[in-house]
């Protein structure tokens, strides 16, 4: 027999720590595994939905005898009742609870087909009881972008899993899916055979019009909607001053939308991971005042993206990345506005190493703002002839006009002009 103890806490603030070093184990065929959750005293919903694909995958693929061990009683166990995993392995829960006034659960379901995806959808969006229209909507449509990501490219052999929590009292929402697929960077080396790392899939995963089924080329192709699933519930999150992680592989992006508008962003890379997918989107009541609005913003977007996809080539983020394994890392503070040793830089580090699939972060901080010509000695050329920067290259802690510096730089590179 197999002992698998979870622990003691996996709230929200638990998350990143606990990718950071938990390993979902395998077993071989017929192994008996104890799921101990005995010692675990806070679940929130996205640790139900993965515990409950796991034990899916150990069962239906690995063909294991999983019991799942709860102190009875206990705040954790009248949650996993209340979130429906008994009822998710065709059993009944044990005392019948049903929740509290706190938080209200759309209970784990199970979605195997493309005809599941409406009802779940609906189902959910109907139990949280939100109070709200607009939100209503965001939930609703996020659901079915991230079941049809599951159903048409995760190839999980136990399909996708998904619940929601609605917190009256903060107005946050809850939505998470996962599966127990072949992860993001498989479902995208089919059209992007470049992509060799799961965060650089990750990042990758996140830009407009980009899409597992048609590959490359879906900038200038007449496929206007292909792969604008992700990035429309990564937008509808952030710009609700909301959240959305997303996990594959060995890495997990954190996006996040602050009060005043600005976007937030934090990556984590080679931790043991997850062997699916895992998706989780917070949103906050009253922050969506016009999802009809919302949606057309995020199609203006997507049609810049198509006309100058040279903006969408930078990815800033507001801390220093964790990344496994081998990367480059540039302190440009130690190199500040000196446009000859930024021609070097970019010649004999950041070009052969993009070129080598080498992750690149360029660390701006201390810097209060780059001139245009110190952006352009440094990137132009990046940019112009090294597509592998759309998910290799990080910008780490850059100011406001520093960034905005790039981002011009960056469109006019896209356009081929000559230096």
């Amino acid at each position: 027999m197999q002992h698998t103890q979870f622990p003691r806490s996996l709230g929200d603030k638990d998350l990143m720590a606990f990718f950071r070093g938990w390993e979902w184990r395998e077993y071989t065929r017929g192994t008996e595994v104890v799921v101990d959750l005995s010692g675990c005293e806070f679940l929130a919903p996205w640790a139900v939905a993965l515990i409950a694909t796991y034990v899916l995958w150990l069962e239906r693929v690995h063909k294991c005898d999983v019991r799942v061990k709860l102190r009875k009683g206990s705040r954790t166990a009248k949650y996993v009742e209340t979130s429906g995993l008994y009822e998710l392995f065709g059993g009944s829960s044990p005392s019948g609870a049903s929740g509290d006034d706190e938080k209200r659960t759309a209970p784990l379901r199970l979605v195997e087909t493309e005809r599941d995806i409406p009802q779940c959808a609906q189902s959910i969006t109907r139990l949280l009881q939100v109070g709200d229209q607009d939100l209503e909507g965001a939930i609703y449509y996020s659901f079915i972008e991230l079941l049809r990501n599951v159903v048409q490219h995760s190839r999980s052999p136990v399909g996708g899993v998904a619940m929601a929590q609605f917190y009256p009292r903060t107005g946050l929402v809850e939505v998470v899916v996962a599966d127990a697929g072949v992860g993001i960077r498989t479902t995208l080396t089919r059209g992007y055979p470049e992509l060799r790392t799961d965060l650089g899939a990750l990042k990758f995963s996140l830009l407009p019009h980009v899409s597992g089924t048609f590959g490359e080329g879906a900038y200038q192709s007449m496929k206007d909607n292909a792969g604008l699933g992700l990035f429309f519930v990564k937008e509808i999150a952030t710009r609700g001053s909301g959240g959305f992680f997303l996990a594959s592989g060995d890495s997990i992006v954190d996006l996040w939308g602050n009060l005043d508008g600005s976007p937030g962003k934090r990556y984590l890379s080679g931790t043991p991971g997850w062997h699916g997918t895992f998706a989780m989107m917070q949103l906050r009541k009253d922050r969506i005042a016009d999802f009809e609005g919302l949606l057309e913003r995020c199609r203006e977007l997507a049609a810049e993206a198509r006309k100058d996809p040279g903006r969408w080539f930078v990815d800033f983020v507001n801390e220093l990345p964790e990344i496994g394994g081998e990367f480059a890392a540039v302190s440009i503070a130690a190199i500040e506005e000196d446009v000859a040793a930024a021609s070097t830089v970019r010649e004999e580090l950041i070009i052969p190493s993009l070129k080598k699939s080498i992750p690149v972060v360029l660390d701006f901080h201390g810097i209060r703002f780059a001139t245009q010509s110190f952006a352009h000695a440094l990137l132009y050329k990046v940019v112009r002839d090294c597509p592998e920067a759309r998910h290799l290259l990080t910008i780490a802690r850059a100011s406001r006009p520093s960034q905005e510096a790039i981002r011009a730089v960056a469109a006019y590179a896209s356009t081929g002009h000559a230096e």
